[in-house]
């Protein structure tokens, strides 16, 4: 039906507990389209001896990459993107598991965004089923489960709180090319590679969100990026307890934000009225707190929740 070249990124490292799971899920897709590129960042359990496995199953199906010690997720699939050619790319975790029907709805929804033309730089995602180790369900949706809103989706919303996962993302070969146009990307400032390619998404091109869970999410307590929640009682409470602390937290989690945005502004051809926001934003500490308030009030720099103390405090 598709007729283009898709791939499956999978970066693993010491996930062989579950991975045979997770990649029993990805050859039962109901859409079949697609090959499976593989880079692992030298795990030391038999994980590599799972990949071997798959790969004298399919091996027209999976390609593997060599390469040295990267040291993250983040690393391993900025890599990964570096080396692999496609026309749309899926991002893959070791140790959750795909619903059957997952990469049909979101190349359907992939193909709706850009409506035929490919030029568009475009990021579709879903939500997620929180799970336990067992595979039990925790939560129907990861994204609401962790405080966060789908409908933030703003340029100035991601640099906040980016509401996606990678492994429930897809993106296409315009994004992929931004993505990793530039060299002098210091990744250290960048949360995660899902925050930086649903970011460029939503400054150069389009977002379309799947409000269906289609990935079983599993905590391991091993995640680079696990789901973590807390009642807004708790949340008071302890924000009560340490006011002074509670305030410099905020502090440092804006500067982050900015340090962030200051990576994305090396970037070409941004357009003209978000490189003003963006360049004000990392610039924003030099000027007086009312023009700050009125500025991430006016600009909608907002998470899903909580959003008082952006305008006490910052």
């Amino acid at each position: 039906m598709f007729m283009k070249n898709i791939v499956v990124l999978l970066a693993t490292y010491n996930g062989s507990q579950y991975l045979r799971e997770q990649l029993d899920s990805i050859f039962a897709q109901s859409f079949q389209d697609f090959r499976l590129v593989v880079h692992d960042d030298e795990s030391t359990d038999d994980t590599t001896a799972i990949i071997n496995e798959y790969y004298e199953k399919y091996p027209d199906r999976i390609e593997i990459i060599y390469g040295n010690r990267l040291g993250s997720a983040k690393a391993n699939f900025i890599y990964l993107l570096n080396k692999s050619e496609a026309d749309y790319y899926f991002l893959c975790d070791q140790d959750d598991v795909w619903l059957p029907d997952k990469m049909q709805k979101m190349m359907d929804a992939m193909m709706e965004t850009v409506s035929g033309d490919d030029t568009v730089p475009a990021a579709v995602f879903t939500d997620m089923y929180v799970v336990d180790d067992k595979l039990s369900t925790m939560s129907d949706s990861f994204i609401r489960y962790i405080g966060r809103s789908p409908k933030n989706i703003a340029y100035t919303q991601i640099l906040i709180d980016n509401p996606a996962a990678g492994t429930a993302m897809c993106i296409n070969r315009s994004l992929r090319d931004i993505a990793i146009s530039k060299k002098s990307i210091n990744w250290e400032y960048v949360p995660m590679h899902d925050a930086w390619l649903l970011e460029l998404a939503a400054i150069f091109g389009e977002i379309k969100y799947i409000d269906e869970p289609l990935v079983y999410y599993r905590q391991t307590g091993y995640n680079t990026m696990g789901a973590e929640t807390e009642t807004t009682m708790d949340k008071i409470r302890r924000n009560m307890e340490d006011t002074k602390g509670l305030i410099e937290k905020k502090k440092a989690f804006i500067n982050e934000a900015r340090s962030f945005a200051r990576e994305v502004l090396k970037l070409e051809n941004i357009p003209e009225d978000k490189l003003k926001v963006l360049s004000d934003f990392v610039n924003i500490s030099t000027r007086p707190k009312l023009f700050r308030i009125k500025f991430y009030r006016e600009k909608n720099f907002t998470r899903a929740h909580h959003n008082i103390w952006m305008r006490l405090w910052v």
